[in-house]
C-alpha cells in the first residue's frame, strides 16, 4: 500500500487526489506545520532535507517532488490511465499542461496570492485555515 506523507497547504494535495482518481488504496500521515514559522515539522524534515511535501513511500521506494509522484503512481500503478504515449498526436499538449501547474501557473499564482493582504494578515496569524476563504 502507498504511503504518502501529506503537509497541509503545499501540493500533496494533488497526490491524494490522484491516488483517489486511480482508485489505489493508500495510508495518509499527515503533518501540521508551525504555527508561527509555517516550517514542516522535524518528523517531516527527517523523511526529506528540504521538509518538503509530498512524500510517498511504495515498496522500499521513496519520492518526493509532485510532479516525479505523479509521473510515478500513473505509470506504475495507472494501468494505462491518465498518460499519452510519445506517438499520440497530443502527446506534446499532455506534457506541456502536465508540466505547466508547476513551471508556470503556480508561480504566479504565489506572487498573486502573495500581494493579498488578507493572506498576509492570515499568515501572520498562523491561521492557514483562513487562507483558502481569502477573496
Amino acid at each position: 500500500m502507498i504511503k504518502i506523507h501529506h503537509l497541509g497547504h503545499s501540493q500533496s494535495e494533488r497526490i491524494v487526489w490522484l491516488c483517489e482518481e486511480l482508485g489505489l488504496p493508500y495510508e495518509l500521515r499527515h503533518y501540521v506545520r508551525d504555527p508561527v514559522t509555517r516550517l514542516s515539522p522535524p518528523d517531516l524534515l527527517a523523511l526529506h532535507p528540504l521538509g518538503a511535501a509530498p512524500v510517498i513511500e511504495d515498496g522500499e521506494l521513496q519520492l518526493a517532488e509532485s510532479a516525479a509522484i505523479v509521473e510515478y503512481l500513473i505509470v506504475k500503478h495507472g494501468g494505462g490511465r491518465f498518460k499519452l504515449g510519445p506517438d499520440h498526436p497530443d502527446y506534446a499538449a499532455f506534457l506541456y499542461w502536465f508540466h505547466f501547474a508547476n513551471g508556470n501557473l503556480q508561480s504566479a499564482l504565489m506572487r498573486l496570492i502573495g500581494e493579498r493582504p488578507g493572506y498576509r494578515r492570515a499568515m501572520a496569524k498562523g491561521d492557514p485555515d483562513l487562507v483558502p476563504l481569502l477573496s
